[in-house]
């Protein structure tokens, strides 16, 4: 046989161990047979991984990895479990983990003097050495998933000088089909993003989006945006556009001038450019990664702080052969507003994770200027997560993130339009908006590295990016990339427009 056939042979023999494939699975707890959320799959000696989501569902892409190759699940609370990729396929991704029971029945703590505050004061002593703070670039995978449910809302059109009657009675007919066609449905979108995030500092960030998706059914886009929208879509066809009007009102744009045709075209415009403010998603990037930085006066550095918070040792448990403490903290202060769980390392003093959300009777922004404004705005939910994974250095890095956050607004608003010409026309609108938000924001870094200053100092972040609309979740959408794992509720959406 030659020489070249011999190669090609070889070749092709090492080659059919090495492929590219993505695993799908999920992580069950072996007694119970539940889900576990929020695990950590993750190939061994490299950082590729990813985050199981709350249903327990992982998906996890690998490029010429050999299917005897490993992979590392663990989770706070169970032993970990370690499987190559052949066998992992070969029983359909279910992997089991069990709980720690044994090895607590059995831990035998050298320190018995340990207290709580000693815990405390040493997890806050180590935080400049566990986090170090320098300049760094993320590789990140956002999902923002917003949910709009309205209790109340009516419009109406209350006089119309200049206006048939029957132009009036049908305008007001659909108004009122679009309140009760948006009272009955509850609006969901989907707003997934991958990309480069680049922090030199809280005040010089910029975010490179390389792909973006949108996930909605646009007939049912009853955001605020949205509802804003349709409302002035139906007014407008009533009046005149090949006339200009005043318009008075905080709901629509106040202009000296507004003209219809314009109008039209800048809704048009909009529809059809499909982009996401970049500088927006900016920023709702970092207050998700700021909320895991122990710098002093951030949200986390507050919660381990015992001038703010009582702690409590509630029990322990182990991750990756650790010891871990589960320390409960409450408010000390009034202004002090969260309570939740921290786990934290009794190796390093770390913290691995913590859990939070309003205490007891707390609540997050409100105002009420419903009698001055017709504004109501009380910020009523707050709950989230966050995950820290030990990089080369030892140090710890943001794996994971999530804060769901919801609200109640009420708006009562008055709107009129104002003919520019001698007859002076009007039409007086009023709007009743009552109902609840939600938004629930994930954070996965997929890779954390030092600030590249050639590569920031190049990048010019533009003021908006394009995202791709979709009627349906298409995992394909992703390519060769690790991303979050849909829930059920987003694999089962589907946009029948």
């Amino acid at each position: 046989m030659k020489l070249k056939h011999l190669l090609l042979v070889a070749f092709l023999g090492f080659s059919s161990f090495l492929f590219a494939q993505t695993y799908t699975g999920q992580v069950l707890d072996s007694v119970s047979k539940q889900p576990i959320p929020y695990a950590a799959i993750q190939l061994e000696n490299t950082s590729t991984g990813v985050i199981s989501n709350e249903d327990g569902n992982f998906s996890l892409y690998l490029e010429n990895v050999d299917e005897n190759a490993q992979v590392s699940i663990s989770c706070m609370g169970f032993s970990p479990f370690t499987i190559s990729l052949k066998d992992l396929k070969a029983q359909n991704g279910i992997v089991y983990l069990s709980e720690y029971v044994n090895e607590l029945d059995t831990v035998v703590i050298s320190d018995e003097k340990i207290t709580i505050d000693s815990i405390i004061a040493r997890a806050n002593r180590n935080l400049k050495t566990n986090y170090p703070v320098a300049a760094k670039q993320y590789k990140i995978f956002h999902r923002k998933t917003s949910h709009m449910d309205f209790k109340d809302l009516n419009f109406d059109i209350d006089k119309a000088s200049g206006m048939r009657k029957s132009k009036l009675e049908s305008a007001n007919k659909s108004l009122d089909s679009l309140s009760r066609e948006i009272k009955s449905a509850r609006m969901v979108q989907f707003t997934d993003y991958m990309g480069t995030y680049y922090v030199q500092d809280s005040d010089n960030r910029k975010l490179k989006v390389d792909k973006a998706t949108l996930l909605m059914d646009k007939r049912k886009d009853f955001s605020l945006e949205g509802v804003q929208k349709k409302g002035s879509e139906i007014i407008l066809k009533y009046l005149d556009p090949k006339k200009s009007y005043k318009v008075k009102s905080g709901w629509f744009k106040v202009e000296d001038s507004l003209s219809l045709s314009e109008e039209f075209k800048d809704q048009k415009d909009e529809i059809e450019n499909q982009t996401l403010d970049l500088e927006y998603l900016n920023n709702e990037a970092f207050n998700q990664l700021a909320k895991a930085q122990f710098k002093e006066g951030s949200f986390i550095r507050q919660v381990i702080n015992p001038k703010y918070y009582d702690f409590e040792l509630l029990d322990l448990t182990f991750f990756m052969n650790d010891l871990v403490y589960i320390v409960k903290f409450t408010p000390r202060k009034s202004s002090s507003k969260f309570s939740g769980t921290h786990y934290i390392s009794s190796t390093d003093y770390g913290i691995l994770r913590t859990d939070y959300q309003f205490a007891e009777g707390k609540r997050g922004q409100k105002f009420n200027l419903k009698l001055i404004l017709g504004i109501k705005y009380i910020e009523n939910l707050r709950n989230g997560k966050v995950i820290f994974s030990k990089n080369a250095e030892g140090t710890y890095e943001l794996k994971y993130a999530y804060n769901d956050a919801g609200s109640y607004v009420y708006l009562h608003r008055p709107i009129k339009f104002v003919e520019n010409s001698d007859d002076r026309d009007k039409v007086s609108f009023d709007i009743l908006l009552e109902g609840n938000m939600n938004e629930k924001q994930e954070i996965l870094v997929l890779d954390a590295q030092p600030l590249n200053k050639g590569e920031y100092d190049a990048y010019k972040q533009p003021k908006t990016v394009k995202y791709q609309q979709l009627k349906s979740y298409d995992p394909s959408i992703w390519g060769e990339n690790n991303v979050l794992e849909p829930v059920a509720e987003m694999k089962q959406f589907k946009s029948l427009e």
